[in-house]
């Protein structure tokens, strides 16, 4: 019995070293270490419209025990480059061994067709005062990576016009930010004015094909091109031409545009009845505000049109 004690309890001994040194081994052989990624180069240029394969071609990864993994390898993510110019962004691969060991990798990424996101508005931000405002019912955003991002527009100072503003010039700041973290902001002006029956029955006012343009720096600006109509007791046209003078049904000299003074039934504003009161300067990066003027000649009542235009 003594005997069979002995030697049960040198298998315990045996049977335990054995265990550790499967456990030393073990751990030895544990891969814990992720596998190395390399680029080609620092910096890759593509187009916004690169597939994912394009953006990690030249990307490869090796492991010290798996050897090459590059098939393994993901974007984690794309954001702005801090400081960097418009089109300059970082982009962050991921790469992993056979045991789920990560490596990663950061380098310098510019879209060669990048542009910053676009608002658009769809009317004048023109409103009778005493009635709640909600910008995002008139302005949309798009953007050339993500396409439609009016869903995440932000408005700063918007509370100022949900409480039934009273007349005024109010300023506000839309902003929206991309799936690559680029932040655009806009500043703009909401006018509320006071209504009555004057203001909707003899108000004019000139109507524009857009009332938010983006304009290229030192490229020509012809804003009267944006003109499309003005509205003066109804829908008028407008004439380019020079002004005539013609003698009216009581015998008197009156000025005409060369529209009416050839015959036409329809209504006319010549171009140079329209003021237009810009600030402009095409040669530097900002936001301008252009104000659009016209009298009436029937009662004398003028009507305001504001554009915004952001150089860029």
């Amino acid at each position: 019995m003594k005997k069979a004690r002995i030697i049960l309890g040198i298998l315990c001994v045996i049977s335990a070293v054995g265990c550790g040194y499967y456990v030393q081994k073990s751990r030895e052989n544990i891969d814990t270490e992720g596998p190395k990624l390399e680029a080609a180069s620092d910096t890759l240029e593509v187009s916004i419209n690169a597939t994912e394969d394009e953006l990690t071609k030249d990307v490869v990864a090796e492991d010290k025990k798996d050897g090459n993994v590059s098939d393994s390898i993901i974007i984690e993510n794309i954001t702005k480059k801090v400081g960097g110019n418009e089109n300059q962004f970082e982009i962050t691969y991921v790469g992993f061994d056979k045991s789920s060991n990560s490596g990663r990798l950061k380098r310098n990424l510019v879209y060669t067709d990048y542009t910053k996101t676009h608002f658009a508005l769809s009317q004048e931000l023109r409103f009778p005062e005493n009635q709640a405002v909600s910008l995002l019912d008139y302005i949309t955003a798009e953007d050339c990576i993500d396409g439609d991002v009016s869903p995440f527009i932000i408005v700063d100072g918007e509370e100022n016009l949900q409480q039934e503003p009273s007349a005024g010039i109010y300023d506000c700041t839309v902003s929206v930010t991309n799936s690559v973290g680029d932040t655009v902001q806009l500043p703009l002006q909401v006018e509320i004015y006071e209504d009555s029956y004057e203001e909707r029955s003899f108000r004019p006012y000139v109507v524009l094909t857009d009332y938010l343009i983006y304009h290229k720096k030192g490229e020509d600006l012809d804003l009267r091109k944006l003109i499309d109509h003005v509205e003066d007791q109804g829908y008028c046209k407008i004439d380019y031409g020079e002004m005539v003078s013609v003698r009216n049904n009581k015998g008197e000299t009156e000025e005409v545009t060369e529209q009416i003074a050839n015959g036409s039934k329809e209504n006319w504003v010549n171009i140079s009845q329209i003021t237009i009161n810009s600030n402009v300067d095409i040669n530097q990066e900002g936001v301008y505000t252009v104000v659009y003027s016209y009298t009436s000649a029937d009662n004398g009542y003028q009507g305001d049109t504001r554009l915004t235009v952001v150089v860029e």
